[in-house]
């Protein structure tokens, strides 16, 4: 897991978009000792929904925080952009080839 990684991102993001700290925790409704937690990298068992949460709040794609608090090395994904590998991300996870994935599931 690379929590300081997720860290970096956070700040990145948070100075990227011009709001506070505080506002951060409010949109996404954790409390700020989890958001602070975070920030400092001292936070190792973050839940999934606090992931999505943030996500959401910070107006970026929820499988690139996924990606670097997993920690799958470092990312292409501008601060601005969306991710454009779920196939391979499912794959990984999945251990299936990421050509056999499909929308349907199939």
């Amino acid at each position: 897991m690379s929590s300081r990684d997720l860290a970096d991102y956070l700040e990145q993001r948070v100075a990227m978009l011009g709001i506070s700290r505080s506002e951060v925790a409010r949109r996404a409704d954790i409390s700020r000792q989890t958001w602070y937690r975070l920030l400092s990298a001292d936070l190792t068992d973050a839940k999934l929904s606090t992931i999505m949460r943030l996500a959401e709040a910070l107006e970026t794609p929820p499988l690139h925080l996924l990606r670097l608090y997993l920690g799958e090395g470092q990312t292409t994904t501008p601060l601005n952009g969306a991710s454009n590998d779920a196939g391979g991300f499912l794959a990984r996870t999945l251990g299936t080839p990421a050509n056999r994935i499909s929308p349907s599931g199939n």
